[in-house]
């Protein structure tokens, strides 16, 4: 009975892991220093991430162009920006207007070249320089989310430092103090942005997540921190949204990668362990 049970339990994890690596192979993550990420124009290589700090095998690094999963909403403005402006010419890096001609809420609610703006704050916070995470920008993602994709806005060079000066933080309070919002982990880039080319001041699409399953309701972006890559004081974000542990937005169902035809085959051993298990246990 134990090596049944045993059985079934190795089953599972064979399950659950092929799923992980099926979901990761299928984003053509780049590892050689030499590629080139993103449009030609950014100048960025896979080794100008490395060089910053940033390790392809642990973060994903890919040139694919983002796009929306299953049940994807934008997070919805909540407080925190002290600026905001727009860029009036998006195949261009510095072609935008730093004022702010409209609502703050309205730039920081849609994926349109419109953005908010953090800057001042704390001035330094977990020993490096960067804005409080009590003090950032402030999203309600409208449902528990263990992701966050960060849309920017690519204002100038140095590319990737523009586009990766943030660090995301999640709480499920928008009112909590610095020690209630849990610091997320840079997992994906992808270098295509979320407009095609020949846009690029929509840079790289930047995807955070929290170890250990953890979800949470709220998000706050800083400029700096400990997660970012550049502190010079402000960052711009287009919009934000929530994503669940498997990749799916806060609101999709049945959603997921489908595995490729050989691990669905060796998922499908797996789980075959799990029935063959069961279906003695019955006849017992």
């Amino acid at each position: 009975m134990n090596r049944l049970r045993r059985a079934q339990q190795i089953g599972l994890g064979v399950a659950v892991a092929l799923f992980a690596m099926a979901s990761r192979a299928s984003a053509q993550c780049l590892t050689n220093a030499g590629t080139q990420v993103g449009n030609p124009a950014l100048g960025a290589t896979v080794g100008t991430f490395i060089g910053l700090g940033i390790d392809p095998n642990t973060t994903c690094i890919e040139n694919g162009l983002w796009t929306d999963p299953s049940g994807f909403v934008f997070g919805s403005y909540v407080k925190g920006a002290e600026g905001a402006g727009f860029g009036y010419d998006p195949t261009s890096l510095g072609a935008y207007n730093g004022a702010n001609l409209g609502s703050i809420a309205a730039n920081a609610n849609a994926r349109d070249f419109y953005w908010v703006q953090d800057v001042g704050g704390c001035g330094s916070y977990g020993g490096v320089g960067g804005n409080c995470p009590s003090n950032g920008i402030i999203w309600d993602l409208g449902g528990q989310a263990n992701q966050l994709a960060v849309f920017v806005f690519v204002d100038h060079g140095p590319i990737p430092l523009e586009v990766l000066e943030n660090t995301a933080w999640l709480s499920n309070d928008p009112n909590a103090a610095d020690a209630g919002w849990t610091q997320a982990s840079l997992v994906h880039v992808y270098g295509g942005g979320w407009s095609p080319d020949p846009n690029i001041a929509d840079g790289f699409v930047a995807v955070y997540q929290l170890a250990g399953g953890a979800t949470f309701r709220y998000a706050s972006v800083t400029w700096g921190g400990p997660g970012a890559i550049q502190r010079d004081g402000d960052n711009e974000i287009d919009a934000v949204g929530g994503l669940t542990a498997r990749g799916c937005g806060v609101n999709g169902v049945n959603c997921g990668t489908v595995p490729e035809p050989m691990t669905t085959s060796l998922l499908g051993g797996g789980l075959a362990l799990l029935s063959l298990g069961a279906l003695r246990r019955r006849r017992a």
